[in-house]
């Protein structure tokens, strides 16, 4: 095939793809072959879309809005200066979180626990000199001899926890109860 064959070709296949252009969608229609008809297609569209010019949508009037009393104005400026302060708060506190959350929180508090201990089981409630009740919560018991203990109750994982009694080395969960 030479140059000459290869441009007539092309012409012709352009030529054909102008042709096929139709006027109305019923021709594309009367077309068999899909690919032709979806090319008719294509072009009515935009031919269709070229010739027609989109009119403007028509603008709505606004409303008049009735004057505002000055309280209203004072209330809005009241409100901006308030947010205003409450972003400034917010400014001074981002980054604290953590900070806050270590000084504000204890992770184990040492004390007395009051009265004569011997057998530390399921259910014994224990009560420290500070006023709170703690009851053992462990399926373990222990058999330990003591009168007025220091112990330690410190946070477990997830949210449990842990009683030491000085002088043990065995831990009991515990749960508060005072």
């Amino acid at each position: 095939m030479n140059i000459k064959h290869i441009c007539i070709l092309f012409g012709i296949t352009a030529w054909a793809n102008f042709a096929v252009a139709a006027s109305t969608p019923e021709d594309c229609a009367a077309i068999t072959d899909d690919a032709k008809r979806l090319a008719c297609y294509d072009q009515f569209l935009k031919h269709k879309a070229a010739s027609q010019k989109p009119e403007q949508a028509a603008q709505p009037e606004k409303p008049v809005q009735p004057a505002k009393p000055e309280i209203q104005e004072q209330t809005q400026k009241q409100k901006t200066k308030n947010k205003a302060a409450g972003k400034k708060d917010k400014i001074e506190e981002f980054g604290q979180e953590r900070i806050k959350k270590e000084e504000e929180t204890l992770d184990k508090i040492t004390a007395t626990a009051l009265g004569e201990f011997s057998e530390w089981k399921k259910g014994l409630k224990v009560q420290l000199d500070n006023g709170q009740v703690w009851e053992i919560t462990d399926l373990r018991p222990g058999y330990y001899k003591i009168t007025n203990p220091t112990v330690t109750i410190e946070k477990g994982f997830m949210g449990s926890y842990n009683m030491n009694v000085k002088g043990r080395n065995k831990t009991y969960r515990v749960i508060r109860v005072k």
